[in-house]
Protein backbone atom coordinates (compact mmCIF):
# COMPACT_ATOMS: atom_id res chain seq x y z
CA UNK A 1 0.00 0.00 0.00
CA UNK A 2 1.15 3.44 -0.52
CA UNK A 3 2.06 5.68 1.98
CA UNK A 4 0.13 8.63 2.79
CA UNK A 5 2.98 10.82 2.72
CA UNK A 6 4.04 9.68 -0.67
CA UNK A 7 0.58 10.68 -1.14
CA UNK A 8 0.84 13.90 -0.15
CA UNK A 9 4.63 15.02 -1.59
CA UNK A 10 3.28 13.33 -4.88
CA UNK A 11 0.26 15.36 -5.04
CA UNK A 12 2.59 18.83 -6.07
CA UNK A 13 4.63 17.24 -8.21
CA UNK A 14 2.40 14.66 -10.44
CA UNK A 15 0.89 17.24 -12.36
CA UNK A 16 3.97 17.24 -15.26
CA UNK A 17 2.47 13.79 -15.50
CA UNK A 18 -0.65 14.39 -16.64
CA UNK A 19 0.66 17.51 -18.61
CA UNK A 20 -0.61 15.39 -21.72
CA UNK A 21 -4.08 14.02 -20.88
CA UNK A 22 -4.92 17.28 -19.61
CA UNK A 23 -3.07 19.25 -21.92
CA UNK A 24 -5.85 21.90 -22.81
CA UNK A 25 -5.36 23.42 -19.74
CA UNK A 26 -1.79 24.56 -20.44
CA UNK A 27 0.30 27.60 -21.16
CA UNK A 28 3.86 29.24 -20.71
CA UNK A 29 6.37 31.77 -21.66
CA UNK A 30 5.35 33.98 -18.58
CA UNK A 31 8.64 35.96 -18.53
CA UNK A 32 8.68 36.76 -22.21
CA UNK A 33 5.18 38.16 -22.52
CA UNK A 34 5.38 41.30 -20.93
CA UNK A 35 8.38 42.43 -22.85
CA UNK A 36 6.57 41.43 -26.34
CA UNK A 37 3.04 43.53 -25.75
CA UNK A 38 3.61 45.60 -28.69
CA UNK A 39 -0.17 46.81 -28.08
CA UNK A 40 -0.55 47.57 -24.27
CA UNK A 41 -1.73 45.62 -21.65
CA UNK A 42 -5.16 45.83 -21.84
CA UNK A 43 -5.92 45.08 -25.53
CA UNK A 44 -8.49 41.66 -26.45
CA UNK A 45 -6.51 38.74 -27.18
CA UNK A 46 -9.03 36.93 -29.03
CA UNK A 47 -12.94 37.04 -29.55
CA UNK A 48 -14.99 33.45 -29.96
CA UNK A 49 -18.70 33.39 -31.27
CA UNK A 50 -18.65 36.76 -29.95
CA UNK A 51 -17.41 36.29 -26.51
CA UNK A 52 -14.45 38.35 -25.62
CA UNK A 53 -11.11 36.92 -24.32
CA UNK A 54 -9.21 39.18 -22.52
CA UNK A 55 -5.80 39.74 -22.15
CA UNK A 56 -5.62 40.46 -18.94
CA UNK A 57 -7.42 37.36 -17.63
CA UNK A 58 -5.71 35.39 -19.87
CA UNK A 59 -2.80 36.33 -18.44
CA UNK A 60 -3.43 36.01 -14.42
CA UNK A 61 -4.87 32.64 -15.73
CA UNK A 62 -1.74 31.85 -17.20
CA UNK A 63 0.54 32.70 -14.29
CA UNK A 64 -1.65 30.71 -11.97
CA UNK A 65 -0.88 27.39 -14.35
CA UNK A 66 2.43 28.16 -14.27
CA UNK A 67 2.46 28.29 -10.81
CA UNK A 68 0.60 24.42 -10.64
CA UNK A 69 2.73 22.97 -12.96
CA UNK A 70 6.18 24.54 -11.60
CA UNK A 71 7.15 26.09 -15.13
CA UNK A 72 7.87 22.58 -16.49
CA UNK A 73 6.46 22.82 -19.80
CA UNK A 74 7.24 24.20 -22.85
CA UNK A 75 6.06 27.98 -22.69
CA UNK A 76 5.20 28.02 -26.28
CA UNK A 77 3.22 25.19 -26.88
CA UNK A 78 1.91 25.76 -23.42
CA UNK A 79 0.32 28.93 -24.45
CA UNK A 80 -0.92 27.70 -27.22
CA UNK A 81 -2.71 24.55 -25.21
CA UNK A 82 -3.93 27.63 -23.37
CA UNK A 83 -5.62 29.22 -26.16
CA UNK A 84 -7.20 26.05 -27.25
CA UNK A 85 -8.90 25.23 -23.98
CA UNK A 86 -10.11 28.70 -24.30
CA UNK A 87 -11.55 28.24 -27.50
CA UNK A 88 -13.13 24.51 -26.61
CA UNK A 89 -14.93 26.06 -23.39
CA UNK A 90 -16.52 28.59 -25.69
CA UNK A 91 -17.40 26.59 -28.57
CA UNK A 92 -18.09 23.09 -26.61
CA UNK A 93 -20.13 24.93 -23.67
CA UNK A 94 -23.11 25.90 -26.33
CA UNK A 95 -22.97 22.31 -27.40
CA UNK A 96 -23.50 21.22 -23.34
CA UNK A 97 -25.95 23.67 -22.62
CA UNK A 98 -28.12 23.08 -25.62
CA UNK A 99 -27.89 19.12 -24.80
CA UNK A 100 -28.57 19.39 -21.49
CA UNK A 101 -24.98 18.25 -20.60
CA UNK A 102 -23.89 18.42 -16.54
CA UNK A 103 -21.70 17.12 -14.01
CA UNK A 104 -23.95 16.53 -10.92
CA UNK A 105 -22.02 16.65 -7.46
CA UNK A 106 -21.73 13.16 -6.41
CA UNK A 107 -20.83 12.24 -10.27
CA UNK A 108 -18.03 14.64 -9.54
CA UNK A 109 -17.41 13.00 -6.35
CA UNK A 110 -16.95 9.78 -7.82
CA UNK A 111 -15.08 10.31 -10.35
CA UNK A 112 -12.30 12.88 -8.31
CA UNK A 113 -11.62 10.09 -5.37
CA UNK A 114 -14.07 7.03 -6.28
CA UNK A 115 -17.19 8.17 -3.85
CA UNK A 116 -19.54 5.27 -3.67
CA UNK A 117 -17.75 3.21 -6.51
CA UNK A 118 -14.76 2.40 -7.98
CA UNK A 119 -15.01 4.96 -11.06
CA UNK A 120 -12.61 6.88 -9.99
CA UNK A 121 -10.97 8.93 -13.31
CA UNK A 122 -7.52 7.79 -14.73
CA UNK A 123 -6.79 11.41 -14.97
CA UNK A 124 -7.59 11.39 -11.32
CA UNK A 125 -5.50 8.00 -10.41
CA UNK A 126 -2.49 9.80 -12.61
CA UNK A 127 -2.99 13.17 -10.27
CA UNK A 128 -2.65 10.80 -6.90
CA UNK A 129 -0.39 8.20 -8.51
CA UNK A 130 -2.33 5.19 -6.98
CA UNK A 131 -3.73 2.20 -9.26
CA UNK A 132 -6.62 0.11 -7.82
CA UNK A 133 -7.10 0.01 -3.93
CA UNK A 134 -3.96 1.15 -3.14
CA UNK A 135 -5.50 3.33 -0.68
CA UNK A 136 -8.79 3.17 1.02
CA UNK A 137 -11.66 5.79 0.50
CA UNK A 138 -11.14 7.18 4.08
CA UNK A 139 -7.40 7.21 3.93
CA UNK A 140 -7.83 8.81 0.30
CA UNK A 141 -10.40 11.88 1.48
CA UNK A 142 -8.11 12.83 4.35
CA UNK A 143 -5.59 13.60 1.59
CA UNK A 144 -7.97 15.07 -0.54
CA UNK A 145 -9.05 17.10 2.45
CA UNK A 146 -5.70 18.54 3.13
CA UNK A 147 -5.01 19.44 -0.71
CA UNK A 148 -8.10 21.18 -0.84
CA UNK A 149 -7.42 23.22 2.59
CA UNK A 150 -3.94 23.65 1.72
CA UNK A 151 -3.83 24.45 -1.54
CA UNK A 152 -7.11 25.33 -2.79
CA UNK A 153 -6.23 26.78 -6.42
CA UNK A 154 -4.32 23.39 -7.25
CA UNK A 155 -7.76 22.00 -6.30
CA UNK A 156 -10.33 23.79 -8.27
CA UNK A 157 -8.10 23.24 -11.05
CA UNK A 158 -7.84 19.39 -11.11
CA UNK A 159 -11.61 19.27 -10.07
CA UNK A 160 -11.91 21.46 -13.43
CA UNK A 161 -10.18 19.31 -15.80
CA UNK A 162 -11.80 15.93 -14.57
CA UNK A 163 -15.65 17.92 -14.97
CA UNK A 164 -14.49 19.09 -18.90
CA UNK A 165 -12.91 15.32 -19.40
CA UNK A 166 -16.20 13.88 -18.24
CA UNK A 167 -18.18 16.56 -20.41
CA UNK A 168 -16.31 15.89 -23.43
CA UNK A 169 -16.98 12.45 -22.94
CA UNK A 170 -20.55 12.64 -22.86
CA UNK A 171 -20.65 14.81 -25.77
CA UNK A 172 -18.67 11.76 -27.99
CA UNK A 173 -20.24 8.96 -26.58
CA UNK A 174 -24.01 10.52 -27.79
CA UNK A 175 -22.34 10.79 -31.18
CA UNK A 176 -21.13 7.46 -30.90
CA UNK A 177 -24.28 6.47 -30.44
CA UNK A 178 -26.26 7.70 -33.61
CA UNK A 179 -22.94 6.06 -35.80
CA UNK A 180 -24.28 3.16 -36.26
CA UNK A 181 -23.94 0.65 -39.62
CA UNK A 182 -27.41 -0.71 -40.73
CA UNK A 183 -27.90 -4.23 -43.20
CA UNK A 184 -27.85 -1.99 -46.38
CA UNK A 185 -24.60 -0.34 -45.49
CA UNK A 186 -22.86 -3.78 -44.29
CA UNK A 187 -24.42 -5.02 -47.75
CA UNK A 188 -23.28 -1.95 -49.92
CA UNK A 189 -19.84 -2.16 -48.35
CA UNK A 190 -19.18 -5.76 -48.73
CA UNK A 191 -20.51 -6.04 -52.75
CA UNK A 192 -17.80 -2.98 -53.31
CA UNK A 193 -14.90 -4.16 -52.52
CA UNK A 194 -15.79 -8.19 -53.09
CA UNK A 195 -16.88 -7.45 -56.55
CA UNK A 196 -14.20 -7.17 -59.25
CA UNK A 197 -14.94 -5.41 -62.70
CA UNK A 198 -13.27 -6.07 -65.93
CA UNK A 199 -13.13 -4.37 -69.13
CA UNK A 200 -11.49 -2.48 -71.34
CA UNK A 201 -11.06 1.64 -72.59
CA UNK A 202 -9.70 3.79 -74.97
CA UNK A 203 -7.75 7.18 -73.61
CA UNK A 204 -6.71 10.29 -75.48
CA UNK A 205 -4.50 12.51 -73.59
CA UNK A 206 -5.16 15.91 -72.98
CA UNK A 207 -3.13 18.15 -75.57
CA UNK A 208 -0.36 20.22 -73.56
CA UNK A 209 0.78 22.32 -76.80
CA UNK A 210 -2.73 23.48 -77.26
CA UNK A 211 -3.03 27.30 -77.63
CA UNK A 212 -4.69 29.58 -75.27
CA UNK A 213 -5.25 33.46 -75.06
CA UNK A 214 -4.52 36.17 -71.99
CA UNK A 215 -8.44 36.22 -72.31
CA UNK A 216 -8.82 32.51 -71.57
CA UNK A 217 -6.67 32.72 -68.94
CA UNK A 218 -8.42 35.89 -67.16
CA UNK A 219 -11.52 34.31 -67.63
CA UNK A 220 -10.81 30.97 -65.98
CA UNK A 221 -9.08 32.54 -63.27
CA UNK A 222 -11.57 35.09 -62.54
CA UNK A 223 -14.22 31.91 -62.15
CA UNK A 224 -11.60 29.94 -60.58
CA UNK A 225 -10.17 32.18 -57.71
CA UNK A 226 -11.23 30.16 -54.90
CA UNK A 227 -8.80 27.67 -55.90
CA UNK A 228 -6.05 30.04 -55.33
CA UNK A 229 -6.34 31.74 -51.85
CA UNK A 230 -3.53 33.54 -50.33
CA UNK A 231 -2.92 33.83 -46.45
CA UNK A 232 -1.32 37.38 -45.23
CA UNK A 233 2.14 37.25 -45.27
CA UNK A 234 5.03 39.28 -45.37
CA UNK A 235 8.33 38.84 -47.56
CA UNK A 236 11.57 39.40 -46.61
CA UNK A 237 15.00 40.07 -48.12
CA UNK A 238 17.52 38.63 -45.27
CA UNK A 239 21.61 39.42 -45.80
CA UNK A 240 23.59 37.35 -42.31
CA UNK A 241 26.86 38.78 -42.04
CA UNK A 242 28.44 36.30 -40.04
CA UNK A 243 31.28 37.88 -37.19
CA UNK A 244 34.18 35.55 -38.08
CA UNK A 245 37.85 35.16 -37.10
CA UNK A 246 39.96 36.36 -40.17
CA UNK A 247 43.79 34.47 -40.46
CA UNK A 248 45.30 37.64 -38.86
CA UNK A 249 43.21 37.30 -35.89
CA UNK A 250 43.82 33.18 -35.54
CA UNK A 251 47.56 34.28 -36.28
CA UNK A 252 47.33 36.53 -33.17
CA UNK A 253 45.13 33.85 -31.00
CA UNK A 254 47.98 31.55 -31.44
CA UNK A 255 50.65 33.80 -30.45
CA UNK A 256 48.57 34.63 -27.89
CA UNK A 257 49.03 31.38 -26.17
CA UNK A 258 52.69 31.01 -26.97
CA UNK A 259 53.06 33.64 -24.90
CA UNK A 260 52.07 31.43 -21.79
CA UNK A 261 54.25 28.08 -22.55
CA UNK A 262 57.68 29.52 -21.26
CA UNK A 263 58.87 31.57 -18.85
CA UNK A 264 59.55 35.52 -19.38
CA UNK A 265 61.17 38.48 -18.06
CA UNK A 266 59.01 41.38 -17.05
CA UNK A 267 59.94 44.59 -15.64
CA UNK A 268 58.67 45.11 -12.01
CA UNK A 269 57.20 48.87 -11.69
CA UNK A 270 57.03 48.59 -7.80
CA UNK A 271 60.36 47.03 -7.19
CA UNK A 272 61.74 48.49 -10.26
CA UNK A 273 63.70 45.49 -11.34
CA UNK A 274 63.60 42.54 -14.06
CA UNK A 275 61.98 39.48 -12.53
CA UNK A 276 61.35 36.30 -13.82
CA UNK A 277 57.23 34.71 -14.25
CA UNK A 278 56.77 31.58 -14.32
CA UNK A 279 55.36 29.63 -17.80
CA UNK A 280 52.94 26.97 -18.57
CA UNK A 281 55.60 24.33 -18.08
CA UNK A 282 57.58 25.56 -15.09
CA UNK A 283 54.60 26.53 -12.75
CA UNK A 284 53.98 25.03 -9.89
CA UNK A 285 50.36 25.81 -9.72
CA UNK A 286 48.81 24.66 -12.78
CA UNK A 287 45.23 24.81 -11.67
CA UNK A 288 45.61 28.98 -10.58
CA UNK A 289 47.58 28.77 -14.15
CA UNK A 290 44.70 27.39 -16.32
CA UNK A 291 41.77 29.12 -14.22
CA UNK A 292 43.66 32.45 -15.15
CA UNK A 293 44.68 32.24 -18.49
CA UNK A 294 42.21 29.66 -20.16
CA UNK A 295 39.16 30.37 -21.48
CA UNK A 296 37.54 27.19 -19.49
CA UNK A 297 38.31 26.05 -16.19
CA UNK A 298 40.62 23.38 -14.85
CA UNK A 299 39.22 20.10 -14.93
CA UNK A 300 40.33 17.58 -12.37
CA UNK A 301 39.00 14.34 -13.96
CA UNK A 302 41.23 11.42 -14.29
CA UNK A 303 40.89 9.86 -17.59
CA UNK A 304 41.62 6.29 -18.28
CA UNK A 305 43.11 4.96 -21.51
CA UNK A 306 40.77 6.01 -24.52
CA UNK A 307 38.82 8.24 -23.08
CA UNK A 308 41.52 12.01 -23.58
CA UNK A 309 40.58 13.85 -27.11
CA UNK A 310 42.77 12.15 -29.93
CA UNK A 311 44.17 15.11 -30.71
CA UNK A 312 46.47 14.79 -27.20
CA UNK A 313 45.61 11.13 -26.19
CA UNK A 314 49.03 9.43 -27.56
CA UNK A 315 51.12 12.53 -26.41
CA UNK A 316 49.67 12.29 -22.87
CA UNK A 317 50.19 8.47 -22.03
CA UNK A 318 53.53 8.18 -23.08
CA UNK A 319 55.10 11.81 -21.84
CA UNK A 320 56.24 12.61 -17.92
CA UNK A 321 54.67 14.56 -15.45
CA UNK A 322 55.25 18.15 -16.64
CA UNK A 323 55.27 17.85 -20.37
CA UNK A 324 53.55 20.35 -22.26
CA UNK A 325 52.19 20.03 -25.83
CA UNK A 326 51.10 22.24 -28.31
CA UNK A 327 49.52 24.36 -29.54
CA UNK A 328 46.82 22.61 -31.20
CA UNK A 329 43.59 23.26 -32.86
CA UNK A 330 40.68 22.18 -31.90
CA UNK A 331 37.15 23.02 -31.18
CA UNK A 332 37.73 26.59 -32.43
CA UNK A 333 40.51 26.96 -30.34
CA UNK A 334 44.09 27.27 -29.64
CA UNK A 335 45.19 24.66 -26.80
CA UNK A 336 48.19 24.17 -24.80
CA UNK A 337 48.08 20.70 -22.77
CA UNK A 338 50.45 19.40 -19.84
CA UNK A 339 49.95 16.29 -17.86
CA UNK A 340 49.83 17.38 -14.33
CA UNK A 341 48.99 13.98 -13.02
CA UNK A 342 48.94 10.24 -12.65
CA UNK A 343 47.43 7.45 -10.91
CA UNK A 344 46.91 4.04 -11.68
CA UNK A 345 46.40 3.87 -15.57
CA UNK A 346 44.73 7.25 -15.43
CA UNK A 347 46.09 10.81 -15.96
CA UNK A 348 45.06 14.53 -15.37
CA UNK A 349 45.37 17.18 -17.94
CA UNK A 350 45.53 20.66 -17.70
CA UNK A 351 44.47 22.10 -20.37
CA UNK A 352 44.91 25.71 -21.90
CA UNK A 353 42.65 26.87 -24.70
CA UNK A 354 41.59 30.35 -26.01
CA UNK A 355 38.67 30.51 -28.62
CA UNK A 356 39.48 31.67 -32.07
CA UNK A 357 37.30 34.75 -31.97
CA UNK A 358 36.91 37.77 -34.13
CA UNK A 359 39.12 40.75 -32.77
CA UNK A 360 37.03 43.57 -32.23
CA UNK A 361 38.81 45.31 -34.90
CA UNK A 362 37.20 42.72 -38.05
CA UNK A 363 34.00 42.81 -35.65
CA UNK A 364 33.59 46.72 -36.78
CA UNK A 365 34.73 46.13 -39.80
CA UNK A 366 31.62 43.63 -40.25
CA UNK A 367 29.82 45.81 -38.59
CA UNK A 368 30.16 48.27 -40.50
CA UNK A 369 29.44 46.63 -43.81
CA UNK A 370 26.23 45.62 -41.73
CA UNK A 371 25.49 49.16 -41.69
CA UNK A 372 26.21 50.32 -45.07
CA UNK A 373 23.65 47.26 -46.17
CA UNK A 374 21.13 48.60 -43.68
CA UNK A 375 21.28 51.90 -45.40
CA UNK A 376 19.45 50.74 -48.48
CA UNK A 377 16.46 52.53 -49.85
CA UNK A 378 14.63 49.95 -51.70
CA UNK A 379 14.63 46.22 -53.03
CA UNK A 380 16.70 47.25 -56.16
CA UNK A 381 19.43 48.69 -54.04
CA UNK A 382 19.41 45.92 -51.34
CA UNK A 383 20.18 43.76 -53.96
CA UNK A 384 23.19 45.85 -55.21
CA UNK A 385 24.84 46.14 -52.28
CA UNK A 386 24.68 42.62 -51.63
CA UNK A 387 26.35 41.61 -54.78
CA UNK A 388 29.24 44.46 -54.08
CA UNK A 389 29.56 42.59 -50.48
CA UNK A 390 29.42 39.08 -51.98
CA UNK A 391 26.70 38.29 -49.32
CA UNK A 392 24.06 36.28 -50.21
CA UNK A 393 20.48 37.05 -49.82
CA UNK A 394 17.84 34.79 -48.31
CA UNK A 395 13.93 35.41 -49.55
CA UNK A 396 11.85 34.66 -46.27
CA UNK A 397 8.02 34.63 -45.87
CA UNK A 398 6.55 35.05 -42.39
CA UNK A 399 3.64 35.09 -41.13
CA UNK A 400 2.17 36.82 -37.93
CA UNK A 401 2.11 34.10 -35.40
CA UNK A 402 5.37 32.52 -36.78
CA UNK A 403 8.36 32.15 -34.75
CA UNK A 404 10.86 31.15 -36.97
CA UNK A 405 12.17 32.50 -40.25
CA UNK A 406 13.58 30.60 -42.69
CA UNK A 407 17.71 30.92 -42.43
CA UNK A 408 17.80 32.62 -39.51
CA UNK A 409 16.45 29.75 -36.94
CA UNK A 410 14.07 31.17 -34.06
CA UNK A 411 13.40 34.60 -34.52
CA UNK A 412 9.93 35.67 -32.79
CA UNK A 413 11.71 39.83 -32.36
CA UNK A 414 12.44 39.78 -35.71
CA UNK A 415 8.52 38.12 -36.94
CA UNK A 416 7.30 41.37 -34.79
CA UNK A 417 9.39 44.14 -36.54
CA UNK A 418 8.26 42.89 -39.51
CA UNK A 419 4.21 43.25 -38.72
CA UNK A 420 4.41 46.34 -36.68
CA UNK A 421 2.64 49.24 -37.35
CA UNK A 422 5.14 51.19 -38.14
CA UNK A 423 7.18 49.00 -40.45
CA UNK A 424 6.18 49.58 -43.84
CA UNK A 425 7.36 48.49 -47.02
CA UNK A 426 11.87 48.89 -47.91
CA UNK A 427 12.43 49.41 -44.40
CA UNK A 428 15.34 47.93 -43.17
CA UNK A 429 15.92 46.23 -39.72
CA UNK A 430 19.87 45.76 -38.59
CA UNK A 431 19.85 43.01 -35.55
CA UNK A 432 23.20 42.58 -33.78
CA UNK A 433 23.08 38.45 -32.50
CA UNK A 434 26.74 38.72 -31.19
CA UNK A 435 28.53 35.79 -33.55
CA UNK A 436 26.52 37.59 -36.24
CA UNK A 437 24.29 40.91 -37.48
CA UNK A 438 21.35 40.23 -39.51
CA UNK A 439 19.85 42.61 -42.31
CA UNK A 440 16.76 42.48 -43.67
CA UNK A 441 14.15 44.66 -45.86
CA UNK A 442 10.74 43.90 -45.81
CA UNK A 443 10.08 43.49 -49.28
CA UNK A 444 6.49 42.81 -49.96
CA UNK A 445 3.15 42.68 -47.98
CA UNK A 446 0.29 40.04 -48.86
CA UNK A 447 -3.36 40.53 -47.40
CA UNK A 448 -5.48 37.82 -46.77
CA UNK A 449 -7.50 36.78 -50.33
CA UNK A 450 -6.75 35.98 -53.67
CA UNK A 451 -3.15 35.07 -55.24
CA UNK A 452 -2.59 37.95 -58.10
CA UNK A 453 -2.91 36.02 -61.76
CA UNK A 454 0.47 37.03 -62.46
CA UNK A 455 1.96 34.76 -59.06
CA UNK A 456 -0.23 31.51 -60.56
CA UNK A 457 0.14 32.22 -64.19
CA UNK A 458 0.98 28.55 -64.62
CA UNK A 459 -0.78 26.66 -62.96
CA UNK A 460 -3.43 28.65 -64.34
CA UNK A 461 -2.13 28.11 -67.82
CA UNK A 462 -2.39 24.69 -67.04
CA UNK A 463 -5.73 24.13 -66.16
CA UNK A 464 -7.21 26.06 -68.79
CA UNK A 465 -5.08 23.61 -71.49
CA UNK A 466 -6.62 20.62 -69.70
CA UNK A 467 -9.89 21.95 -69.74
CA UNK A 468 -9.68 23.32 -73.56
CA UNK A 469 -7.95 20.08 -74.66
CA UNK A 470 -10.97 18.01 -72.38
CA UNK A 471 -13.91 19.79 -74.54
CA UNK A 472 -12.02 18.81 -77.33
CA UNK A 473 -11.19 15.54 -77.01
CA UNK A 474 -15.04 14.84 -75.59
CA UNK A 475 -16.21 16.23 -78.52
CA UNK A 476 -14.00 13.84 -80.79
CA UNK A 477 -14.88 11.25 -79.00
CA UNK A 478 -18.80 11.95 -79.17
CA UNK A 479 -18.73 12.14 -83.39
CA UNK A 480 -17.03 8.55 -83.18
CA UNK A 481 -19.62 7.38 -80.47
CA UNK A 482 -22.50 8.25 -82.97
CA UNK A 483 -21.31 5.98 -85.29
CA UNK A 484 -19.31 3.32 -83.28
CA UNK A 485 -20.46 0.03 -82.27
CA UNK A 486 -18.01 -1.20 -80.05
CA UNK A 487 -14.87 0.00 -77.94
CA UNK A 488 -12.85 -1.43 -80.79
CA UNK A 489 -14.44 0.27 -83.48
CA UNK A 490 -13.43 3.64 -81.70
CA UNK A 491 -10.39 2.67 -81.49
CA UNK A 492 -9.57 1.54 -85.00
CA UNK A 493 -11.55 5.03 -86.27
CA UNK A 494 -8.98 7.16 -83.25
CA UNK A 495 -5.77 5.42 -84.38
CA UNK A 496 -5.90 4.60 -80.18
CA UNK A 497 -5.45 1.37 -78.55
CA UNK A 498 -7.69 -1.29 -76.27
CA UNK A 499 -6.09 -1.68 -72.71
CA UNK A 500 -7.65 -4.20 -70.65
CA UNK A 501 -8.27 -3.96 -67.03
CA UNK A 502 -8.99 -7.05 -65.03
CA UNK A 503 -10.10 -7.78 -61.29
CA UNK A 504 -10.78 -4.07 -60.82
CA UNK A 505 -11.79 -3.55 -57.26
CA UNK A 506 -14.45 -0.29 -56.62
CA UNK A 507 -12.54 0.62 -53.93
CA UNK A 508 -9.02 0.82 -55.66
CA UNK A 509 -9.63 4.22 -57.75
CA UNK A 510 -6.82 3.62 -59.99
CA UNK A 511 -6.22 1.72 -63.40
CA UNK A 512 -3.19 0.55 -65.54
CA UNK A 513 -2.71 4.12 -66.44
CA UNK A 514 -2.42 5.62 -62.94
CA UNK A 515 -5.29 6.91 -60.58
CA UNK A 516 -8.06 7.48 -62.20
CA UNK A 517 -11.31 7.50 -59.77
CA UNK A 518 -13.86 8.94 -62.34
CA UNK A 519 -12.71 6.11 -64.50
CA UNK A 520 -13.11 3.21 -62.38
CA UNK A 521 -16.58 4.86 -61.19
CA UNK A 522 -17.70 4.74 -65.12
CA UNK A 523 -17.07 1.41 -64.55
CA UNK A 524 -18.91 0.12 -62.17
CA UNK A 525 -21.95 2.68 -63.40
CA UNK A 526 -22.27 0.69 -66.27
CA UNK A 527 -24.09 -2.51 -67.04
CA UNK A 528 -22.54 -5.61 -68.72
CA UNK A 529 -21.70 -5.13 -72.31
CA UNK A 530 -22.38 -1.45 -72.12
CA UNK A 531 -20.15 1.25 -73.56
CA UNK A 532 -19.56 4.49 -71.54
CA UNK A 533 -19.41 7.98 -73.12
CA UNK A 534 -16.52 9.64 -72.46
CA UNK A 535 -15.06 10.12 -69.19
CA UNK A 536 -12.37 13.33 -67.96
CA UNK A 537 -10.03 11.79 -65.99
CA UNK A 538 -6.86 13.16 -64.30
CA UNK A 539 -5.03 12.55 -67.36
CA UNK A 540 -7.22 12.63 -70.51
CA UNK A 541 -10.57 11.54 -71.81
CA UNK A 542 -11.28 7.80 -71.52
CA UNK A 543 -14.38 5.82 -73.13
CA UNK A 544 -14.73 2.18 -70.91
CA UNK A 545 -16.64 -0.99 -71.83
CA UNK A 546 -17.75 -3.18 -68.91
CA UNK A 547 -16.85 -7.06 -70.22
CA UNK A 548 -17.49 -8.41 -66.60
CA UNK A 549 -18.86 -7.85 -63.38
CA UNK A 550 -17.61 -11.18 -61.12
CA UNK A 551 -19.92 -10.95 -57.77
CA UNK A 552 -19.67 -12.91 -54.19
CA UNK A 553 -22.81 -13.43 -52.53
CA UNK A 554 -22.40 -11.58 -48.97
CA UNK A 555 -22.76 -13.22 -46.22
CA UNK A 556 -26.51 -13.96 -44.54
CA UNK A 557 -25.06 -12.87 -41.25
CA UNK A 558 -23.85 -9.31 -41.32
CA UNK A 559 -23.19 -8.59 -37.91
CA UNK A 560 -19.41 -8.74 -38.03
CA UNK A 561 -19.09 -6.74 -40.91
CA UNK A 562 -21.27 -4.02 -39.37
CA UNK A 563 -19.43 -4.45 -35.98
CA UNK A 564 -16.16 -3.56 -38.32
CA UNK A 565 -18.16 -0.51 -39.94
CA UNK A 566 -18.55 1.12 -36.70
CA UNK A 567 -15.00 0.20 -35.58
CA UNK A 568 -14.12 2.72 -38.13
CA UNK A 569 -16.72 5.38 -37.85
CA UNK A 570 -17.38 5.70 -34.46
CA UNK A 571 -13.98 6.99 -33.59
CA UNK A 572 -14.23 9.69 -35.68
CA UNK A 573 -16.22 11.11 -33.22
CA UNK A 574 -13.85 11.64 -31.14
CA UNK A 575 -12.46 14.72 -33.33
CA UNK A 576 -14.52 15.50 -36.11
CA UNK A 577 -17.12 17.04 -34.49
CA UNK A 578 -14.79 19.43 -32.21
CA UNK A 579 -13.09 20.49 -35.43
CA UNK A 580 -16.41 21.15 -37.48
CA UNK A 581 -17.29 23.18 -34.73
CA UNK A 582 -14.32 24.84 -34.83
CA UNK A 583 -14.75 25.15 -38.62
CA UNK A 584 -18.23 27.01 -38.03
CA UNK A 585 -17.28 28.94 -35.27
CA UNK A 586 -16.30 32.60 -35.33
CA UNK A 587 -12.88 32.45 -34.03
CA UNK A 588 -10.41 36.13 -34.07
CA UNK A 589 -7.04 34.93 -33.00
CA UNK A 590 -4.76 38.00 -31.73
CA UNK A 591 -2.29 36.49 -30.06
CA UNK A 592 0.29 37.26 -32.76
CA UNK A 593 -0.26 41.28 -31.46
CA UNK A 594 1.55 39.65 -27.88
CA UNK A 595 3.60 36.82 -27.77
Amino acid sequence: MISLDNLRKRSGLLMGGIGVAMGAFLLGDLMSSGSSLLNGGQGVIGVVNDEVIDYRDFETEAQNLDRIFNSRQDRNVLRDNLWNDKVNDVIMSEQYSELGLAISAEELAGLTFGYKSAEMSTTAKQFFGITGQDVSAAQLAGVVQQIHDNDPQRWMYFENVIRKERLGQKYVNLIRQGLNASNIDADVYYNEQATQASGRYVFKAFDTNIEVSDSELSSYYASHQEDYPQSASRELSIAIFDITPTQADKKATKARILDLVEDKLVYNKTAKSNETVNGFKTTTDAVAFVNTYSDASFDASFYAEGQLSPAIETEMRTAEVGFVYGPYEENNSYKIARLNARRNDSVQVAIIEIAMDASEETANEIYAQASEMAAAIDAANFEALADEKNVALIAATVQDADRTISGLGEARNLVFWTYNENTELNMVKLDDQNSRIVVMMLTSVSAKGTQALEEVSVQVEIAVKKEKSGEALIAEFNSQLSSAKTIDDIATAMSLTTEQVNTMAFSSNAIPGGFEPNVVGAFYGMEKGQLSSPVLGNNGVYVVYADDFIASTAPKDLTALKKQLEGQLQPRANFEATNALKALADIEDNRAKFY
